[in-house]
């Protein structure tokens, strides 16, 4: 237990992407490929790639800074995505102004795979 220390930011980082999920929005039914670039889509790309570039840091550290295993790091990318996606089902159903959006899957998607180039750091930082 006392290795959970390594998670809190990523843990924080998790209920931090949440709160901002559950909070009531405005509706963009757009669905253009250029709408990728839109300040809310590059802000769900930012917070997933730190959500990976989070959690991938604590196994880092909890590893001794040893290199983190290629399933391990798999598991953490699709954990990620998967968070996204069911965040986006649950802003459908259960948050007040907040809507589906597969833009925003595609974003956060994005920002999961760049949140693997975090790995680059953690390895030229030991």
């Amino acid at each position: 237990m006392k290795n959970f220390k390594y998670f809190i930011p990523a843990i924080l980082w998790a209920a931090l992407i949440f709160a901002l999920s559950a909070t009531p929005g405005r509706h963009m039914p757009d669905l253009s490929f250029w709408n990728l670039l839109q300040p809310d889509k590059v802000g769900h790309w930012g917070f997933y790639a730190i959500l990976v570039g989070a959690v991938l840091w604590g196994f880092h550290r909890l590893r001794q800074k040893q290199k983190i295993p290629r399933n391990m790091i798999a598991i953490v990318v699709l954990f990620a995505i998967l968070y996204g996606i069911s965040i986006e089902f649950m802003q459908s159903a259960f948050f007040s102004g907040r809507n589906f959006d597969v833009l925003d899957i595609l974003a956060n998607i994005i920002g999961c795979l760049t949140g693997l180039l975090s790995l680059k750091f953690f390895r030229h930082s030991v």
